[in-house]
């Protein structure tokens, strides 16, 4: 059950007894047409398609301003894809607990490490979606926490898969892949953002950017 499994968790009851309904209801896989054996793949999808285009759309009305386009796409990605991402990866391990542990291959994982998790995975959501506020050194530390969380899931996938042969959806499946394609993507965008003197550098350090003439 959806609500249920969060009664196990420090302080589940009082948060269950807050929730109305299903509160993942239209997040469910079902409701898009695909198997319920996908988990939570579809949001992970769904959010970093979001941001590209979003930022791809906000780059080409802001060319004439002359920001640099890296950061406009930095900022999307990590408010849309891993921001918001995570959010809702927090929401699953904590209203969906057991179906979330079934399909990571966990199946007595209806306890107390759904809600931890959950905690961890709503941390990094809210930093990331403050980027859109915060730049310069905010990026950086934001940056270092979830690459330490994303690669260190990915590296925990890839033991018990080698392990244990835990080969169920969300143990090796699209999440596994995404442990690594986000948290590289924004490297590899602070990096650009740095080197071109943007937003990824305190404020006192950003080299100004010429406007396009005419």
């Amino acid at each position: 059950m959806w609500v249920s499994s969060i009664c196990d968790a420090p302080y589940g009851a009082m948060v269950r007894d807050l929730v109305v309904g299903d509160p993942l209801a239209r997040l469910r896989p079902e409701r898009w047409g695909v198997s319920s054996d996908r988990g939570v793949d579809m949001p992970f999808i769904v959010f970093a398609a979001i941001a590209l285009i979003g930022a791809a759309v906000q780059i080409r009305r802001q060319r004439a301003q002359g920001r640099l386009a890296v950061d406009t796409l930095f900022v999307w990605w990590m408010v849309v894809s891993i921001g918001l991402g995570s959010i809702v990866g927090a929401m699953f391990h904590l209203f969906d607990g057991a179906q979330i542990a079934e399909q990571i291959g966990y199946t007595r994982g209806n306890g107390g490490f759904q809600f931890e998790n959950a905690m961890g995975d709503l941390a990094i959501g809210i930093a990331a979606v403050l980027c859109v506020r915060f730049r310069g050194y905010f990026w950086l530390a934001t940056l270092m926490i979830l690459s330490i969380q994303f690669f260190g899931d990915a590296g925990g996938h890839i033991y018990y898969w080698i392990a244990d042969g835990n080969t169920q959806p969300d143990n090796i499946g699209i999440p596994l892949a995404f442990d690594f394609i986000q948290p590289i993507l924004a490297i590899i965008l602070f990096w650009i953002s740095w080197r071109r003197g943007g937003d990824a550098r305190p404020s006192a350090a950003r080299v100004p950017v010429a406007r396009p003439a005419g």
